[in-house]
């Protein structure tokens, strides 16, 4: 022995976020597909958790004025799909 002790990779946040939805569309389990790509079951676990938590702290998309489309757009309809069959109408006459 040379008595020199083995590094781990580092991953990044993207790094992770590859591996994990890697992971899922393999159709391996977890404990298989860590094996295979020599990184801890548990590392892949806490950042599959770590970043479904994110995405649902993360707002979906930006604020969008409609004061600003309002204004300059007379007689208007706007129709936003917000899932689960619920419908938001604004209209303007």
């Amino acid at each position: 022995m040379s008595g020199q002790v083995a590094r781990r990779a580092r991953r990044s946040r993207d790094d992770w976020q590859r591996l994990v939805t890697e992971q899922a569309e393999s159709g391996l389990t977890q404990t298989a597909f860590c094996e295979a790509k020599g990184i801890s079951l548990a590392s892949l676990q806490y950042w599959k958790r770590k970043l479904a938590d994110d995405r649902e702290t993360t707002p979906a998309a930006p604020w969008v004025d409609l004061g600003t489309l309002a204004a300059t757009t007379p007689g208007w309809d706007i129709e936003l799909q917000l899932g689960d069959g619920i419908w938001l109408r604004l209209r303007r006459c």
